[in-house]
């Protein structure tokens, strides 16, 4: 075992290493000791050794000896935190006439035995750091064990009265450990003379933001679909047929959430009704209309809303969800089913030709994708009352969508720029209206002045081709060191920041 801890110490080098007591095992009388060394910044190996060599009388004794090695993995950084390990031991023992606690091991108080053990398990603990030398670590184990023994009667020179191998499976490991930590030394720093040399010109970049247009109206959307149950031919809706109950409660769910927030104002429902290619194209007209309308007349009937606020198309085959669906799919044929779907054909000829050429494949279709295809696509429209400032600033947190970039930007206002709420404010922006040219010119910009240069390339792609973006752009070449581009873009931009930036980039 001092060759363990020996060598375990002459590994670590430069790392730390912690020396360490059992307070569990020395409540047993077991003198113990365990080193520890750091591996990485998530990694340790320990290796633990106790000896118990008293022996009470001739009838009385708990003698044994073991060596248990682990090796541990640190979730937060090794010697502090939670840790999880794999450990393994083995020793020997030689116990007679000790009564164990719980009724552990009953025959132990009338027989001695003498043995020896292996096994191994897995670890799991925290280490809380005391001081800055000293921890405290709690840890526990379960695994499987090997045990070889000798039963002998209780006597002295008692005969043998049996001998075998208990296989155990169970707790493995308890440990309270007090553990004093070693650093590796410091290497004293070579004595460098420096040549103190001006220090370079930093340029100062001048970026303005761009305030948003007011938005006049905000107009938002809910969209979704209902994959509605019809019986055969049959374009009336009943609640209880299939999943019917669940797919209507959703809508319901959908319009009510709008409809209850004192914030907007419902001021469109569109529905629209599509049906699956299959079958006459005459009948899929009604069906389509038919149930577009029930649906419709459906909500209409479960919401006190305007009959004036609904709209209602059908659209009597989904040819273009069946192409996405089937090039989507796994189908040997995908590619010439699209290309007669897109073909000139009559709707009846294409469905009657993609059955014929390709009966396997349309008996997936009509399983797997044909029911998809036949269902209600609904959009909610409301607008939303503007907010003051003081408003937005709370909103922001928790319905950013119901604020317009205006209302956002002037949010940005209320807190002090370069600040993280400042930043936090344009980058929920570019969240919530990621095409939008100013949304991405402003997150740009507070990309270029914390120097995420990849960010920042990445939201003046969309930052459009206005004169401050054109600055940006020439920042970000500049911060790259392509003086050339930043320079070209600068006099492109020719606005007053512009101008500023190329003299900066001239010193």
């Amino acid at each position: 075992m001092l060759a363990l801890l020996l060598a375990l110490t002459a590994t670590a080098g430069a790392q730390t290493v912690a020396i360490k007591n059992n307070l569990l095992y020395d409540a047993t009388l077991t003198p113990n000791i365990g080193l520890e060394v750091r591996l990485g910044s998530h990694s340790s190996l320990q290796a633990f050794y106790g000896l118990h060599p008293w022996e009470i009388s001739d009838t009385k004794r708990l003698r044994h000896w073991s060596v248990m090695p682990e090796y541990r993995y640190w979730t937060r950084e090794t010697f502090r935190g939670l840790f999880f390990g794999l450990h393994a031991f083995g020793g020997e023992y030689n116990w007679a006439g000790v009564k164990l606690p719980l009724g552990i091991f009953p025959s132990l108080e009338h027989n001695h035995y003498e043995g020896r053990f292996a096994g191994g398990g897995l670890t799991f603990g925290h280490a809380w750091r005391l001081a800055r030398h000293w921890n405290l670590e709690a840890a526990v184990g379960l695994g499987y064990a090997n045990i070889k023994y000798h039963q002998y009667e209780n006597e002295v020179c008692g005969d043998l009265l049996d001998e075998g191998t208990h296989h155990y499976i169970g707790p493995t490991k308890l440990a309270l450990n007090i553990a004093y930590l070693i650093y590796p030394r410091k290497k004293a720093e070579p004595v460098i003379e420096y040549v103190e040399k001006p220090a370079p010109y930093i340029p100062q970049f001048r970026l303005s933001f761009f305030a948003p247009a007011v938005e006049q109206v905000k107009t938002r959307q809910y969209s979704g679909q209902a994959f509605l149950d019809f019986e055969v031919n049959k374009t009336v809706i009943r609640r209880d047929f299939r999943r019917n109950q669940q797919e209507l409660d959703k809508v319901i769910e959908t319009i009510n959430v709008v409809r209850t927030d004192h914030n907007a104002t419902i001021s469109h429902i569109g529905i629209h009704g599509f049906a699956s290619p299959d079958g006459p194209y005459d009948n899929n007209v009604r069906l389509a209309e038919g149930r577009a309308q029930a649906f419709k007349e459906y909500i209409h009937s479960l919401i006190l809303l305007s009959d004036t606020l609904f709209s209602v198309q059908s659209t009597p085959e989904d040819w273009d969800g069946l192409r996405q669906k089937v090039l989507a799919s796994q189908l040997p044929h995908r590619q010439q089913i699209v290309d007669i779907a897109n073909s000139t054909l009559a709707p009846d000829a294409k469905d009657a030709r993609i059955r014929q050429l390709y009966p396997d494949d349309y008996q997936v279709i009509s399983r797997d994708i044909y029911p998809t295809l036949r269902h209600s696509d609904y959009t909610v429209s409301y607008i939303v009352r503007p907010f003051t400032p003081v408003e937005a600033r709370e909103l922001i947190k928790t319905k950013p969508q119901q604020l317009s970039l205006n209302e956002m930007f002037l949010v940005a206002q209320t807190y002090e720029p370069g600040s993280q709420e400042y930043n936090d404010v344009f980058e929920t922006a570019v969240r919530m209206y990621p095409d939008d040219a100013t949304a991405n010119l402003n997150a740009a910009i507070i990309a270029l002045q914390k120097d995420d240069l990849n960010a920042a390339e990445r939201y003046l792609q969309k930052g459009g081709e206005s004169p401050e973006a054109l600055n940006a752009r020439g920042v970000l070449a500049a911060k790259r060191g392509d003086k050339s581009a930043a320079a070209a873009l600068f006099e492109q931009a020719a606005t007053p920041d512009a101008q500023h930036n190329l003299q900066e980039l001239v010193k």
